[in-house]
């Protein structure tokens, strides 16, 4: 009986060993797959700048007082007097703006004569009535001033007038631009970085008409005002990505 029971368990062994080979394998649980990294954003660096032409909105003119003597007290005594007159009658303008600057005295040696001494002092003048200005620069060039420049600039006020509009204008034109250079190289812009923003300034230096010597008989100087350029600037670091799928 015990040997039955033993060929029993035998046989059913070898057939449950049988019926596992012919099934399939199990398969193998899968990887999960690693994330691919994100790519880094190409960065491009940018700049737009906005511009607009503005009239000089006032004049400037630097004159001086010019003296020739024997000796330096005699000069310093003539270049005082006269400019002490010129301050008299250029303080008398509305809305004048001004100011007295360097003041030199030297010596000069001719080949064939005594030596004599030179002294002059500069005179600045400006304001936004250029018929006003021009008109007190013929008085003083009758006093005896002598014309070194003349030139229509504009003002701080009028520049800064013009700031907040440039800077929306080329900060719209920076965007656009992006977007378009994005497209080119099937990019989005998704960020941006480093702003800066520059203030307003207006190109050149202010506009000379002549720088003239004063005559016996000499009717007030003439002018007319030109423009100004005024510029904004805007520069920053643009990320560009592949789209989002």
């Amino acid at each position: 009986m015990g040997t039955l029971v033993r060929r029993d368990v035998l046989r059913a062994a070898a057939l449950a060993s049988a019926a596992a080979a012919l099934l399939p394998p199990l398969p193998r649980p899968a990887l999960a797959a690693a994330p691919h990294p994100t790519a880094a954003p190409t960065v491009l660096h940018l700049s737009q700048s906005a511009m607009r032409r503005l009239a000089h909105d006032r004049l400037h003119v630097a004159m001086r007082a010019e003296k020739t003597a024997a000796t330096p007290e005699a000069v310093e005594a003539a270049v005082n007097a006269l400019m002490a007159k010129a301050l008299s009658v250029a303080r008398g303008a509305a809305g004048v703006a001004v100011e007295t600057g360097s003041y030199t005295v030297f010596r000069v040696t001719p080949a064939n004569a005594p030596p004599r001494w030179t002294g002059r002092q500069s005179l600045s003048l400006t304001g936004a009535d250029a018929a006003l200005l021009l008109k007190l620069a013929g008085r003083l060039q009758a006093e005896g001033l002598v014309m070194s420049n003349l030139a229509y600039e504009i003002s701080p006020k009028a520049v800064l007038s013009s700031e907040d509009a440039l800077t929306t204008e080329a900060l719209g034109a920076l965007q656009r631009r992006a977007l378009a250079i994005a497209r080119q190289l099937h990019l989005d812009v998704v960020g941006y970085r480093d702003l800066t923003v520059g203030n307003a300034q207006s190109g050149g230096e202010p506009r000379p008409l002549f720088a003239a010597q004063a005559t016996a008989v000499m009717p007030p100087p003439v002018g007319a005002p030109g423009e100004a350029t005024v510029t904004v600037t805007v520069s920053a670091d643009i990320l560009l990505a592949p789209p989002r799928r």
